[in-house]
Formats: C-alpha cells, sequence, structure tokens
C-alpha cells in the first residue's frame, strides 16, 4: 500500500489559522462527481464554491491502449494517458512480466505519459514485441491500471507463384471463381476487377461471397472473359495484391439450354449452424444457383424480424443483424424459387454475450471512520466471474481485515481509514473477453469553510417561511450554531428548525424576528451575520363580490389591497375561471382601471368565478366574485308522467322548458307508453302552482329503434362465451325499459373470428346469454339485436370478444434489481410471449417478500419504494390476466442498504439528587443498520437556555447520568440513534430533578398533559353522569310489570301480528322490559353474541384487515381463553391472519 498524505489542514476547526492563505478555486473537483450511479453511503461531495489551497487526486487512465496487429515495426504504437496530483509515473508489463520500453534503443515514450512507440531502428525480428501488455498509473494515493490489450506481428501479406486458371463451360452451368488470397488476421476487403480496373458487375445472378469468391447462378455467352481479377485490399499492412487473371469461356450448346431447379452454392446443404455475440453484427449468406435466376426470400422461423436491426444487401443474397440481442438466438430460414422447384436453409443463430457491466463503482472521497460500499456487478454468456484488487495486485494475495468483506461483487469497508486511500480493480472474466473498471476510495480530512458571504440581508413578510442561509462544508461535517443579537441558542423556539445544509428556518415569520442573526461553525473562529427584516404581508381591503346583472349591462369589480411602503408597487392580474383576462382594445369587453375591472355588455357566456391576484416582489394574495345573469322572463315548465299497465304513477318528470309567449309544444314521446301532462310557470321569484294534470296518453308501439349498448364478452371459465350487454332505460325514468313495444327480446348472435366463422343464434329475454364448449380464450364476433312483435332493431356492427382466459404458462425472464437508496429499488425484467398469457395480458405483479403491486402491461421496470433499510428481501416476478397468475420467476435475493435508526423504544428518567438527571434506554426497535451510538439533547423547558448535547459513541450503553442541573428547572430530553448513514428520529421525554432525592417520573409531551384537554375530559364525564341520573329517573317512573308481560316480552316480533294502520307507533303487545332486562345491549350494537358475530362474519359487511408487522404482534398479540372456530372467520378476516412478515415491512409504496 502506497503512502497516503492526511489532509488535515484546519481539521475539525483545530488550525483555522491556515485558512488565510492564499487561495484558489479547484476546478477538478467537477471531475470527482461526473459518474451518475448510485454513491456510495458517506461519501463527501464537494461544492463548486468551496475553495483550497492544496488538494491531491488518485490516478485516473484518461486513455486507453487499444489491441492493434503490426506489419513492420513503425506500426507499433501503444497509448497509456492518465491524470492525477502528483502526476502518477507509467509502467508496464507484457505477458505478466515488467517490461520498461525505454531500455528498447529502438522505442521512445512519451514525456508525462505511458505512451511507446517505435522511432529507432528495432533490432532482431518484429515478433519479438508480440504478446499482452498491461499499463500501470501510480502516484502517492494509488495505482490504476489498464485494460490488457494484445499486440499481434506479422508479416506483409505476399503472393506465391500461381498458375493461370481457365475455365470453359456451357452456358446455362454455375460457376465459382476462386480469390484465395493470403491469410491475415486482419481479413482483406475484395474486389473483383477486370484489366482497365473497372468492378466486374455484381447482380441477382451474378455474386460475390464473403469468402471473397465470385459464384454464377448461371453463365450466359456475354460472361465470357480473359481478365477475371482478384484483388486483396490488407487495409493495416497498407497493401493490394493483385491475382492471376482469370478467363473463362462459356459455349454455347446446339440444344435448348435446359431450366434447373435452384440449389444452395453458399452454404451448402440444408442447415448450418451460427454463434454471435451480444452487440456485434452477423451476416447470413445465402448463395444459389438455378435456372432461370431464383429469387430469395428471408423469414425468422420462431418470430419475426427486426425491422431496425436487419437489413438485406447482394440483392437478398445477404441478411445482416446488427447489433444483436439475446432475443436474436433462433432458427432463420432463406426461401429460393424459380419456375422450376423451391429449395430452403436453415440457419440456427446461438447468441452468447462477452462482460458487461450492469453495475460498475464509483469513485468517491470519504471522511475517516465512514462505511464504503463498491457495487461491482457484471452479466454476460456465460456468466462472468468477477475479482477484486487493490492498486492492480489481487484483494487474495493481500493481507485480510476484519473491516474489509466482498460479498454478491460487492467490496464493503468498514471504519476506513487514511491508509485505506488506493485505486480498487474489478474485473469481469468469461471465454470470451475480460473488462475492468478502477475505482478510488480516497481518505481525506477537509478544513471547514462557511459557503455564503457575509452581512447578507432577508426580506420576507409577515407569515411566510424565512429561510437564512449557512451553508458549510467540510470532512467531517462542521457543526452549526445559531444566535440573535448575541443571545442564547434560537432551537428552543418550535418554530426555529436548523436544517441539515446549515440553514436556519423560521415558520410563520413576524415582526418579533427581525434582527441580526449569526451563524459559527464550533470548535473555529469562521461566523457570518444576517440580517433579516419583516415586511407587512398584502391584504385584500375591498375584494371583488358576486353580482347579479342584467344582459347587456356594465358589471365592475374592485380588488382594493394594502402593501407595505418597502415592497414594489402591485400587479393585479384578473382571472376568469382560472384563464388570465387581458384588456382588449378592439372589442372593449375588459378594461382595467386601477384596482377595477370592467365587464361591458354582459352577455350569458360571461357567467362565472373572477379572481383578482395582487402580486408583489415578496408575497401574492388573491380574492374570487362572480357574474350571475338574472331577467325577469317568465318560463313556462312542461311536466309528464309514466303510467305502467296498472295505472300506478311513477313520479313527475320536467319534460321541457320553454319561453312564456309559448301555448304549445312538440315533444318526442316513448313508443308504448302511457303519458299525463301538466305545466307550471316560473320566473326570477319562484313557480307557480301546477296545472291540472292531461287525460291519459298512450303512445302506440313501434319496432325498436335502438339496440342494446356496451354489447361485451364477460367469460371467466376457459370453456364458455359470456355475451352480456346493458338494457336500454327511459333517460328521464330509469326504472322503466325501453320495449317500444309487447313480446320484447333480443337475438344474441355469435361467430369464430378464425375457422368455423359461421354465426350462430339464439334469443334471450335477458343478460347475460352463455354459450358452452367454445375452448380457451378464442375470439368472437359478436352482437346483440334488440326485437318485438313489431319487427328488429336496425342493424349493427360486431364487436369483437374472447371466451374465458386460462392462466399464463411462462415466467418472465430476465428478472434484474438496482438498489436505488437504502429504500428503493428498480425492477427490471423481459416481457413474455403474448401467446404464453392466454388471456388478456392485465400486467406484472412484483411480489417483495410479503407484498405486492402491479404494474401496467407495456411496462418492463419498476420503482419499488417504503423497503426497510438493511434489511433481506426476496423478488419474484409473475404475469398475470383476467383468470390470475402464471408461474413465478426465479427469486431474487437482495438486502437494503444502512439507514437513519429509528428512534429507541423507551427512555425513563430517574433522579437521586437534586442536581443529577440518570437516563435509562433502550435500543430502536428499527436500527436499519449497524448502530454507531446514540446523541443526546436537552435543554430547560420554556426558556432561551442553550440546547446542551451528548455524543455517545458506544451502542452497547443503555444508561447516562447528567450532572450539575438546574434543580428548579423542568428539562426537555431528545434521544436519538445514530448509524452509518446519519441520526435517526428522536425519542423526546420532559423530567425534573427532585430536591429531596426521590425518584422522578418521566413525562411524555403531548396534548394530554395540556390544561384544555383536562377540562375537556373533565366536562365529558360530568354530562356523562347527568345522563345516567336522567336514565335511572326515567327508568323509576315505568311502573311494574306482570308476568304475563314478561313472557310476552321475550316473544320474537317477527311472531306478533302488526297492523298497517299501527307501523310505527307504540303498542301495548311491543316488547317490554324489566329490571333484569337491561335494554344496552338490545338498542345499540356494543353487545355482540357469538351468533351474532357468526353472522357479521358470513354477511356482507365490509371487513377492515389491519396488518402487523411480526415485532408488534409478538408485543401485543396472547393466546385467548377460547379459541374462535377457524370456519366460521373469513380469510381475510384479522382473527384469521394467513400471511407472516418474517420481521419485514409488509408493505411497500410505489415510486414513479
Amino acid at each position: 500500500m502506497p503512502h497516503t498524505q492526511q489532509h488535515q489542514v484546519g481539521s475539525r476547526g483545530r488550525r483555522p489559522h491556515l485558512l488565510l492563505h492564499p487561495i484558489l478555486l479547484l476546478p477538478l473537483f467537477s471531475l470527482l462527481l461526473s459518474h451518475a450511479p448510485q454513491l456510495s453511503q458517506g461519501a463527501i461531495h464537494i461544492p463548486s464554491n468551496y475553495q483550497i489551497n492544496e488538494f491531491k487526486k488518485p490516478p485516473v487512465i484518461t486513455t486507453q491502449p487499444e489491441s492493434i496487429t503490426v506489419f513492420g515495426a513503425e506500426d507499433i504504437l501503444l497509448t497509456c494517458e492518465a491524470s492525477g496530483n502528483p502526476p502518477p509515473d507509467f509502467r508496464w508489463t507484457k505477458d505478466g512480466e515488467e517490461f520498461i520500453p525505454a531500455n528498447d534503443p529502438g522505442l521512445s515514450v512519451s514525456p508525462g505519459s505511458g505512451t511507446f512507440m517505435k522511432t529507432g531502428v528495432v533490432s532482431g525480428p518484429i515478433s519479438q514485441y508480440k504478446g499482452k501488455y498491461s499499463c500501470y498509473a501510480e502516484n502517492a494515493l494509488g495505482t490504476a491500471v489498464s485494460n490488457e490489450v494484445q499486440l499481434i506481428t506479422e508479416n506483409t501479406p505476399a503472393l506465391q507463384k500461381e498458375q493461370k486458371v481457365k475455365k470453359k463451360v456451357e452456358e446455362g452451368e454455375s460457376v465459382v471463381l476462386k480469390c484465395n488470397p493470403p491469410f491475415s488476421t486482419v481479413p482483406p476487403v475484395i474486389h473483383w476487377m477486370d484489366e482497365r480496373m473497372h468492378h466486374i458487375e455484381l447482380n441477382d445472378r451474378v455474386t460475390q461471397g464473403r469468402d471473397g469468391n465470385l459464384y454464377f447462378s448461371h453463365v450466359t455467352v456475354d460472361d465470357t472473359r480473359i481478365d477475371y481479377t482478384c484483388n486483396a485490399q490488407y487495409l493495416s499492412a497498407r497493401t493490394i495484391l493483385s491475382k492471376e487473371p482469370i478467363t473463362m469461356t462459356v459455349t454455347t450448346s446446339n440444344s435448348v439450354v435446359r431450366s434447373r431447379r435452384p440449389q444452395m452454392m453458399r452454404p451448402s446443404g440444408s442447415h448450418s449452424t451460427y454463434h454471435a455475440l451480444r452487440g456485434q453484427s452477423l451476416e447470413l449468406e445465402c448463395i444459389v444457383q438455378g435456372l432461370p435466376t431464383p429469387t430469395v426470400q428471408w423469414v425468422r422461423k420462431d418470430g419475426q424480424l427486426s425491422e431496425s436491426r436487419t437489413s438485406r444487401h447482394l440483392f437478398d443474397r445477404l441478411l445482416r443483424i446488427s447489433n444483436i440481442s439475446d432475443s436474436d438466438g433462433g432458427e432463420y430460414q432463406c426461401s429460393v424459387n424459380n419456375s422450376q422447384g423451391k429449395v430452403t436453409h436453415t440457419y440456427t443463430v446461438s447468441v452468447e454475450a462477452a462482460p458487461y457491466w450492469t453495475k460498475e463503482p464509483v469513485s468517491q472521497l470519504y471522511a475517516p471512520g465512514e462505511t464504503v460500499r463498491l457495487d461491482c456487478q457484471a452479466d454476460g454468456i456465460p456468466s462472468p466471474a468477477v475479482a477484486w484488487s487493490i492498486n492492480g495486485k489481487p484483494i487474495t494475495g493481500i493481507d485480510p481485515t476484519p473491516r474489509r468483506t466482498v460479498r454478491d461483487g460487492a467490496l464493503i469497508l468498514r471504519d476506513v481509514v487514511f491508509t485505506d486511500t488506493a485505486v480498487y480493480q474489478c474485473q469481469a472474466h468469461n471465454k470470451h473477453g475480460t473488462i475492468l473498471v478502477n475505482t478510488y476510495i480516497f481518505v481525506i480530512e477537509l478544513p471547514p469553510q462557511i459557503l455564503n458571504a457575509d452581512g447578507q440581508k432577508y426580506n420576507f413578510t409577515e407569515g411566510q417561511k424565512a429561510v437564512l442561509q449557512c451553508q458549510t462544508f467540510g470532512s467531517p461535517r462542521p457543526k452549526v450554531t445559531w444566535e440573535r443579537n448575541s443571545s442564547a441558542s434560537l432551537l428552543a423556539e418550535p418554530r426555529v428548525n436548523l436544517l441539515t445544509n446549515g440553514n436556519l428556518q423560521i415558520t410563520n415569520v413576524s415582526h418579533g424576528d427581525e434582527g441580526l442573526y449569526t451563524c459559527s461553525v464550533s470548535n473555529t473562529n469562521l461566523s457570518i451575520n444576517a440580517d433579516l427584516d419583516v415586511l407587512n404581508r398584502t391584504v385584500i381591503l375591498s375584494p371583488p363580490g358576486s353580482l347579479l346583472v342584467q344582459p347587456g349591462k356594465t358589471a365592475i369589480f374592485t380588488c382594493l389591497a394594502q402593501v407595505d411602503p418597502k415592497l414594489t408597487p402591485p400587479h393585479i392580474q384578473w382571472k376568469r375561471s382560472g384563464q388570465e383576462l387581458f384588456q382588449s382594445y378592439a372589442e372593449d369587453k375588459y378594461t382595467f382601471e386601477g384596482p377595477d375591472l370592467i365587464v361591458a355588455n354582459v352577455q350569458t357566456e360571461d357567467e362565472g368565478v373572477y379572481t383578482c391576484e395582487v402580486i408583489t416582489n415578496l408575497d401574492r394574495v388573491e380574492a374570487s366574485g362572480s357574474i350571475i345573469i338574472v331577467g325577469m322572463e317568465i318560463s313556462i315548465v312542461l311536466f309528464f308522467i309514466f303510467e305502467d299497465g296498472d295505472s300506478k304513477e311513477r313520479g313527475w318528470e320536467e319534460l321541457k322548458r320553454v319561453s312564456g309567449t309559448h301555448e304549445s309544444v312538440t315533444i318526442s314521446l316513448q313508443p308504448y307508453v302511457s303519458y299525463r301532462f301538466r305545466v307550471i310557470s316560473i320566473n326570477n321569484i319562484g313557480k307557480s302552482d301546477p296545472s291540472m294534470p292531461s287525460d291519459l296518453h298512450s303512445t302506440p308501439p313501434q319496432a325498436p329503434d335502438n339496440n342494446p349498448e356496451n354489447v361485451r364478452s364477460e367469460s371467466t371459465d376457459p370453456d364458455t362465451l359470456v355475451i352480456t350487454w346493458e338494457v336500454r332505460l327511459v333517460k328521464s325514468n330509469k326504472d322503466m325499459r325501453v320495449f317500444n313495444g309487447p313480446e320484447f327480446h333480443y337475438k344474441v348472435f355469435w361467430k369464430r373470428v378464425a375457422g368455423d366463422t359461421t354465426w350462430y343464434s339464439n334469443v334471450s329475454t335477458e343478460p347475460p346469454y352463455i354459450v358452452t364448449e367454445v375452448g380457451k380464450f378464442s375470439a368472437f364476433q359478436i352482437k346483440v339485436q334488440a326485437a318485438n312483435q313489431k319487427g328488429e332493431g336496425p342493424e349493427l356492427d360486431p364487436v369483437t370478444g374472447y371466451s374465458g382466459e386460462d392462466f399464463p404458462l411462462k415466467a418472465p425472464q430476465n428478472v434484474a434489481m438496482v438498489l436505488l437508496n437504502s429504500s428503493a429499488i428498480r425492477v427490471t425484467w423481459e416481457p413474455v410471449n403474448e401467446k404464453t398469457v392466454r388471456g388478456h395480458l392485465l400486467g406484472y405483479k412484483v411480489t417483495c417478500t410479503m407484498s405486492m403491486f402491479n404494474s401496467r402491461p407495456k411496462e418492463e421496470k419498476r420503482v419499488l419504494g417504503g423497503l426497510r433499510p438493511y434489511s433481506h428481501y426476496t423478488l419474484t416476478v409473475t404475469v398475470f390476466n383476467s383468470k390470475g397468475e402464471g408461474p413465478p420467476s426465479e427469486t431474487l435475493s437482495f438486502e437494503t442498504d444502512e439507514g437513519a435508526p429509528g428512534p429507541p423504544m423507551s427512555l425513563r428518567l430517574d433522579s437521586h439528587a437534586g442536581t443529577e438527571m440518570t437516563l435509562h434506554w433502550t435500543p430502536p426497535a428499527q436500527p436499519n443498520g449497524v448502530l454507531k451510538g446514540y446523541l443526546l439533547q436537552y435543554q430547560i423547558v420554556k426558556s432561551d437556555s442553550p440546547m446542551q448535547v451528548e455524543t455517545i459513541d458506544d451502542h452497547k450503553v443503555t444508561h447516562l447520568t447528567l450532572k450539575q442541573l438546574d434543580p428548579h428547572s423542568r428539562y426537555r430530553f431528545y434521544l436519538r440513534g445514530r448509524t452509518s448513514a446519519g441520526d435517526g428520529e428522536p425519542i423526546t421525554r420532559e423530567g425534573a430533578t427532585t430536591l429531596d432525592g426521590g425518584r422522578v417520573m418521566d413525562m411524555q409531551t403531548g396534548f394530554a398533559t395540556q390544561g384544555w384537554f383536562i377540562g375537556l375530559v373533565s366536562a365529558i364525564v360530568l354530562l356523562l353522569l347527568v345522563l345516567l341520573i336522567l336514565c335511572f329517573i326515567k327508568r323509576g317512573k315505568g311502573g311494574k310489570y306482570s308476568v304475563k308481560d314478561k313472557e310476552e316480552g321475550q316473544v320474537d316480533s317477527e311472531a306478533r301480528p302488526m297492523k298497517d294502520e299501527t307501523f310505527g307507533e307504540y303498542s301495548d303487545n311491543e316488547e317490554k322490559r324489566t329490571a333484569s332486562q337491561p335494554s344496552l345491549c338490545d338498542e345499540s350494537k356494543l353487545c355482540i353474541s357469538d351468533d351474532n358475530l357468526d353472522g357479521y362474519n358470513n354477511g356482507s359487511i365490509a371487513v377492515t384487515e389491519v396488518t402487523m408487522e411480526d415485532s408488534l404482534v409478538s408485543q401485543y398479540s396472547r393466546p385467548s381463553e377460547a379459541t374462535p372456530d377457524p370456519g366460521t372467520l373469513q380469510d381475510s378476516s384479522p382473527l384469521n391472519p394467513n400471511t407472516t412478515t418474517n420481521g419485514l415491512p409488509n408493505s411497500a409504496a410505489i415510486l414513479d
């Protein structure tokens, strides 16, 4: 481990004088925050305005070397650049052994970097440089390692002596002209050309293969030539080789050229296998012979070809798949056709993957004592192995320490110290390659600074939330205190809060809060002043009101406000129904005159709510009024009433409203219905008495004019089609159906979408109509037509419905999880094939331990929040349709990061002396991590005394004695647990010491100890006593009852006759009660017998589930003397829980 400098200048306020040295901004801080993944716990994030005079930085590789193939010494160039402070030194290894380029006279190294190249004469063969190279950049803070690269050496390709090739073929035959270029690890680019260096024309008959050969599906006389030349271009070697020209002579046959059926030329046979790597490209060839020239078509046998990532080349003889993914694995087929026949070739493609990162560790700064977690996760096919190194040395070869653990690819360091500063390498490897990432841990102390300027002035209006800024930074985090006019701490005031960033927040600010405030950093001489000025809030003195306006008149709203003279002149913004109004000069509709809004020529469309908003530079207030149109016109309202066949009235309904000048009106009525009518008149004052009803009017029947609405399938059984619809009702009377005539019924039609497409039909009088034995989740076209004695309803278009669904077959694949923070994760998965859903895909259900939540059908990821920090969870994903869920995915297990703890479970106060107090507590029920200790704050109640702080660094301590307390004062205590994630929620108690050495009882502060609450409870108790006395007096006057009456009182009320005229009145036959039969249980629901309890469970009442954590259940659950029969309880009843939480949260919130 290299020596690590400890930056302790001015740390913890012990050396503030060093801050007076010349300073300069640190521009490289932005580089430290350039990564976006989740940060480790306790990481330091340096603000851009923090200033420091000197800062060291571990090495970071900025330019990686790359693998190369060289054909001569002049091609040798391996780059390696790195940054750091101090500037790093560089070294190389070759095949695992140290390699010093500077010692080779033929090589030179660039100053200030690790890059070396050939500059001189190389002695010996070039093959001496062949090997695998790694670059190391190191300074005092650590060593960074580059990717391992390979340098391949080859001789420049050259042609061997060849014999000239002459081919003589008959017209119509297939021919292959071979190129056979010299081998190179960098394949050449092939060009077929003639002696004039013109390219041989390629088409669907003449094709160049990936092997460089020239393929003729069949030759013609025009193909005769003596200069078919193959040119091989080696780009890396900067060489072009021209092969010997090939002569091809095509002779004509005396007979007619015979057509030939297609045959495969490349690849041969009917099947071939290909292996592809994720992210690369794959090319499939289909070069064929035949006469006439065959056509080629590509299909994917087990799915659809991707339109965005597949392309066809060389006249469909080549299919290229770009950016290969796992979903591209499967079977592809080229189908070749001509007039003589057809041939196919199948390509089986399997996809594997070199390692790739799914989660990379992040370089960060840390304060001593923090816990660091470096997450390193990689994926690939096959799955890669992950290994850690420190400064380039494998962690397995470094002395172990209990503070350092590796778990599931994550490196965890607890209680970091300065010597933990280093560059850590995470490497993932499988048979397809290796990837490496460097990340550094820099343990550092930075002197505290106040980042806000001194003497700032803050203006707020009364009632606002004032924030005085005092943002600080340092490592460890500086402790900030605020004072006002050199007085004690302000935190005793409940309206005043010290924010975590050092700012002071005052809610509901008032004039009494004005003055000079001082922010100081503890244990330093750093401080700034802030001046707070509180202005009068803006008040609307004359708000707009509700105006009754006749059409054509003018409405005037007034909005007069009082504004503090120190504020800017107010701006009044008028709105109508939430939309801003602007002065209309052309139409003169809206006019703004000072505080007034003038609305001219008011019409019906001007009705609405008008709002004035008074806006200043510090606050805004608003008030609203309205415009209501009024008039003296008289309206006539026509009412009607339905009657059924028994002439039973169903209630009067309003039918139409017309102007008072009308004496008649034409209305539309429902066929096959009896009506009566009456009329009333109405004006602004009110309504008149109704007229006498008209005679009964019955409309004649007619065929239905409409069909049922919302025709649909509601199938649940896999072999059943349930067709249902909405019964049409009279709009003005929801109790009457629309029949339009006698013998009303429905004609139900259905047919399959695929297969047997015959329409089937039947008749029904009520929905639904059920068709059986139709298969699982089959698509049908359905329609329902209304009909009666007069005919049928109009023709209608069918809708699509489905028979009952079945459970999904497959589980989602590639389920993955990413920790977002200590209480939230992101879950991702690949969608299932819709054919396996066997129903409508409603979504995916994510089950985390005992909690579940659903996603939408097209979603492939979801954020799950509300998890408990530092806890173990299991997670599965299922797909579901209307029938239910499919099988779950493979179970994922994960652990959440540490979080701030919950409050201690108890806090008890003991006092045995007038100036001492002993506090006893129990640890938090939810530590949410590794408990590091406690923070105790206390101060005198209702005073301006400063808040006292005691830090307890031992988590095993459960009591503390405070001395030198004021025996005449009452104290309030706040106790919090502490983890690496921060301070938790406090438990609060109040208490005072005892002068006689007795024991003090601690009290919880709350409304139960307030005087108003005690008085309210006393009044309620007194009122209850008075009511009880009145009840006893009333019962004493009730007289005596005979034995016969007593027996009759026990008879069930349902067994006694009841007369209609006496319903609801008192009767001597009603149940009577005696002194031995109190009425409390009979007249209220406070007493429930066992029989009644069964009724509740088996009835239709709502049962609310109350779910508790296991820890709470274990504390409050006790075995009962009489265990109820489980068969009488509903599954969802709280008396019969069927799930457990395993001590983990049983619910989680979904985050978008």
